[in-house]
């Protein structure tokens, strides 16, 4: 099919050189980023993957065209789909799972920053919104092998995504949202492979919020207890 002149009616070539490079710097920032984090440089980690989420949002993000015309047809089909990615791409992936390294990243000790690893897991769930929607699998998964995987690996990272965010609003104190959370990681983890148990993992962590909310509600009842019953003693001035 031979392409229109018009930039806005032509379909992102993700195969272009262009792309290829795009996703092998993404990449090659994500590897060195998982060896620092491995290595315990945390900080040096963290720098990395917030550098590789940078090169991505080249993609995703309105600019001037400049020199970079391949993005034009991709940004101008973002638009008409409110600003969402709707093509299941390597890049898109890598985002995805760079979100979810940094997220977990910002909660190691050396960083400790609940509200950014809150952030990155809550940018990933949005960014898998157009492929792990009910409708979305209705409409296009259905008698589709392709599209039934693309579901599946969505459905797994977004059990993933999940799980992030359930562990940085546990450190972050709000348990009720950690349980909610939580248990979304394992209805995802359930709608991607039927009858698959959630991990080990999940249900721990799920457990622990379940113990600190309770502990938490005590607390409060015990506060406002004490409260209500100096009130009744103290009697009036």
């Amino acid at each position: 099919e031979e392409e229109e002149d018009d930039d806005s009616s032509r379909e992102a070539d993700f195969t272009s050189p262009a792309w290829e490079v795009l996703l092998e710097s993404v990449l090659l920032l994500k590897e060195s980023g998982n060896d620092a984090l491995q290595a315990g440089a945390i900080n040096l980690a963290a720098r990395r993957y917030d550098k590789a989420i940078q090169y991505c949002a080249v993609a995703y993000t309105e600019f001037p065209v400049g020199d970079v015309t391949f993005l034009v047809s991709h940004q101008d089909e973002m638009m008409k789909n409110s600003g969402h990615e709707i093509h299941w791409t390597a890049l898109l992936k890598a985002l995805i799972t760079i979100r979810l390294n940094l997220s977990m990243t910002m909660l190691k000790k050396q960083i400790n920053d609940p509200p950014a690893a809150l952030e990155q897991a809550q940018l990933a769930l949005n960014e898998l919104k157009p492929f792990t929607s009910t409708k979305w699998r209705l409409d296009k998964a259905q008698e589709d092998e392709i599209n039934q995987q693309t579901y599946k690996e969505a459905k797994e990272l977004q059990a993933k995504a999940y799980f992030r965010l359930g562990t940085a609003q546990t450190s972050s104190g709000d348990f009720a949202a950690a349980i909610r959370s939580f248990e979304h990681s394992m209805r995802s983890t359930r709608e991607a492979t039927p009858g698959r148990e959630p991990e080990p993992v999940v249900l721990r962590r799920l457990a622990d919020a379940k113990r600190e909310h309770l502990r938490k509600k005590k607390r409060h009842r015990k506060k406002f207890k004490f409260m209500f019953s100096n009130e009744e003693g103290g009697g009036t001035n």
